[in-house]
């Protein structure tokens, strides 16, 4: 499929996502349906093992476009969340790892966008992180108030929402906002060599992690334990299993297939 505001390509088993609408990524209605397209694309695609999703030139992304914001009506605003909030839950839903390559700024819908990715991983230097959405009157309303506070707590969550102040890669990673930070220039370089190791990785197990972490936070623990039963019992018949004790036995790096 061809893309008027994406470049998809793949390397080595690596997908990558490049937001490209100039001047800062911002999202439209349009741009947003492209998302969704270019996540199930990624996701169907057995040759890709993992995801890199950056923004192309000196801003990662600056969320919902404030012209869309300006001049639509609440009917239109609402289908568009209604989606953002669906695209961001299929990056959840995927099977494979996806990391979110910040250059630059990263705020509102951006943010909550690379919120829904795996792992953020973020040049140090200009750019900012945060969600200044409130300063508009409204709220981060693409499911960050619920993933926000899961990932670094009530408190600080709720100062960073209704504060809308903007942190650099240092304090953004102290918090728990991104995972890790590279020096400027890097980030790219840095981005692929994990998600090249992600590839390499038993990936029946590396999404059943993911899946068993994103679906127990709303179970009670005793569901928690019946879904990782029911992972194991699926992973104990795969073929990366068989691999990966023959290799340790064996003394060899596993080559996992995926299978």
């Amino acid at each position: 499929m061809s893309y008027k505001f994406f470049h998809l390509h793949e390397e080595d088993s690596v997908g990558f996502v490049e937001i490209d609408r100039p001047p800062v990524n911002a999202f439209n209605l349009e741009a947003m349906k492209e998302l969704g397209a270019a996540i199930e694309e990624v996701g169907s695609e057995k040759g890709i093992k993992a995801v890199v999703l950056s923004g192309k030139g000196k801003t990662f992304s600056a969320g919902a476009d404030i012209n869309m914001l300006q001049y639509s009506d609440v009917d239109y605003l609402m289908g568009f969340v209604d989606l953002c909030q669906k695209n961001l839950a299929k990056i959840e839903a995927l099977p494979k790892i996806v990391i979110a390559a910040i250059e630059g700024h990263c705020v509102g819908g951006g943010l909550e966008l690379a919120l829904a990715c795996d792992l953020r991983f973020m040049a140090q230097g200009d750019g900012k992180v945060g969600l200044p959405e409130l300063r508009l009157g409204i709220i981060a309303p693409w499911g960050t108030t619920y993933r926000l506070s899961k990932l670094i707590g009530k408190s600080r969550a709720i100062d960073l929402l209704i504060s809308g102040r903007l942190m650099d890669a240092e304090e953004a990673h102290k918090i728990g906002i991104v995972d890790r930070i590279f020096p400027s220039g890097e980030i790219m370089s840095q981005a692929i060599e994990y998600a090249k190791g992600v590839a390499s990785g038993a990936l029946s197990a590396i999404g059943s992690v993911k899946k068993c972490i994103n679906e127990a936070a709303d179970m009670e623990f005793q569901h928690a334990l019946k879904l990782e039963k029911e992972c194991m019992e699926r992973l104990l018949q795969t073929g990366d299993f068989k691999e990966g004790v023959t290799a340790f036995l064996e003394k060899r790096t596993p080559e996992f297939k995926g299978e």
